[in-house]
């Protein structure tokens, strides 16, 4: 049995220990929301030891600011549930096992922890590389035998979001706007593509990559003849991010959600669409787009936004 080795990916504002066995995934641990996953639960007691020791360190070297750790039971750390609250004892422990806090903040790096840097499709594909390192043998299966993976399904998502990042970065700097890409939200890996700034105020895109046909009503979208959440999930994205914006600047913070398609040959929009989600065929349309929407923003606040937006910390839920 191959001895497990871990190592930190820290970017963006978030932290993760990674643990692997060889080239095969065992799990990973965030200390900041308390969030675990285990690829070979009989491996659990060392998984939750070396995971021990990266938080010690951590703690040594200032990254992480409260020194607390995962818990242990019987010798052993346990997994930690997806939500960061306290961890329940499992049903084998003893009846009165305290219950232990394992959540961590991490510490803030101005170098590191600027949502400027992030380049288009980074969350993406940063996913996509995550579940080729958990399932190596099936996603080489997959790929020879043409089946679509999850792994697959990223990769092409971080494609198109590169399309439009690349497109919007352009304009951008001609229009004197402001990009971020790849934003994180939450403790629950949830991320925005593309965040547009600008005089008509903030603008959250939704990437959709797809060679299939669309069909979009004022209450619906299809893709391939299959209804999909793309406007519930894009209109809930804008509420979020006006209501972490707003708090972040103490301004009253306009934002609208937009989705654009990539690769997709055949768009049918009835009725106009729905009315309070713009859905494009493609990323010139966007451009269009921004263009024919009214200033709603001063220069100054414009930049206010900007400044907070580029905080990771702006986009956690106070």
């Amino acid at each position: 049995m191959a001895p497990l080795t871990s190592r930190i990916w820290r970017r963006y504002g978030q932290l993760r220990i990674y643990v692997s066995a060889g080239d095969q995934a065992v799990g990973w641990f965030d200390p900041r929301s308390g969030r675990s996953q285990l690829s070979q639960p009989e491996r659990q007691d060392e998984f939750w030891a070396a995971v021990r020791t990266e938080c010690e360190r951590l703690s040594r070297d200032g990254l992480i600011a409260e020194p607390g750790h995962p818990p242990l039971v019987h010798g052993a750390a346990q997994p930690v549930p997806a939500q960061p609250v306290s961890a329940q004892p499992p049903a084998t422990a003893p009846p009165d096992q305290p219950r232990a806090t394992v959540q961590h903040r991490v510490v803030p790096d101005p170098e590191r922890d600027d949502l400027a840097s992030n380049a288009p499709g980074a969350a993406a594909g940063a996913r996509a590389r995550e579940l080729r390192r958990e399932h190596p043998v099936r996603t080489r299966a997959a790929g020879l035998l043409g089946i679509r993976t999850e792994a697959h399904s990223f990769a092409t998502g971080a494609r198109g979001e590169r399309t439009v990042g690349r497109q919007l970065n352009r304009w951008a700097a001609g229009q004197g706007w402001h990009v971020l890409h790849a934003v994180p939200v939450g403790q629950r890996g949830a991320d925005i593509d593309h965040v547009v700034i600008g005089p008509f105020g903030v603008v959250t895109v939704n990437t959709k990559t797809s060679g299939t046909a669309v069909w979009v009503g004022e209450y619906g979208l299809t893709v391939g003849g299959k209804s999909v959440d793309y406007l519930r999930k894009s209109r809930h994205e804008a509420s979020r991010a006006a209501r972490l914006l707003s708090q972040a600047t103490g301004l009253s913070v306009p934002v609208q959600p937009v989705i654009v398609f990539v690769g997709t040959h055949q768009v049918t929009i009835r009725r106009g669409g729905p009315a309070d989600v713009a859905v494009l065929a493609s990323p010139q349309l966007l451009h269009h787009w921004l263009h024919r929407q009214q200033p709603t923003l001063s220069a100054a606040q414009v930049e206010a936004i900007y400044q907070a937006a580029r905080n990771p910390a702006s986009w956690q839920a106070r």
